[in-house]
């Protein structure tokens, strides 16, 4: 499982540094060179090292790009394997109404990760919960 540590970290580097160099991946971090593969805004970040796991301004947005691959991978994996299974059903239904599969799992990805960085800072177990109801009332809004 790939999370936010120091170790993660240290994975996610050297994922980017292989898919860089057109080396092969093991099974187990298929998710996140997937997940590079959609955010080439990122490509030259990882080169980086440590510092690409820092904030930073990308296309007017603060992004913290090792964050935003840990996110993309968990939700991935929930989509995925049904589990929660009201992720992937929230997932079919926002593409279903017209957005983009990658959008949709971007508006999954904001839920989760606001539930999930307000309890960390509380010190507080993850609310499944909160996260079924916003999951399930989430719709697709198109952007004009």
């Amino acid at each position: 499982m790939i999370d936010f540590t120091k170790e993660s970290q240290s994975r996610v580097l050297r994922v980017a540094e292989m898919r860089a160099e057109g080396q092969k991946v093991c099974q187990e971090d298929i998710h996140i060179v997937g997940a590079m593969d959609i955010h080439p805004e990122f490509d030259e970040i990882w080169q980086e090292g440590e510092l690409a796991c820092y904030p930073r301004e990308i296309d007017g947005k603060v992004v913290n790009p090792f964050v935003h691959i840990v996110l993309h991978v968990r939700i991935n994996r929930q989509i995925q394997n049904e589990e929660p299974y009201f992720v992937s059903i929230a997932h079919r239904r926002l593409t279903g109404q017209g957005s983009d599969p990658h959008e949709s799992l971007h508006a999954i990805i904001s839920e989760y990760a606001d539930i999930y960085f307000e309890t960390f800072r509380k010190g507080e177990s993850f609310d499944h919960l909160a996260y079924q109801v916003r999951i399930e009332a989430l719709n697709y809004v198109k952007k004009d």
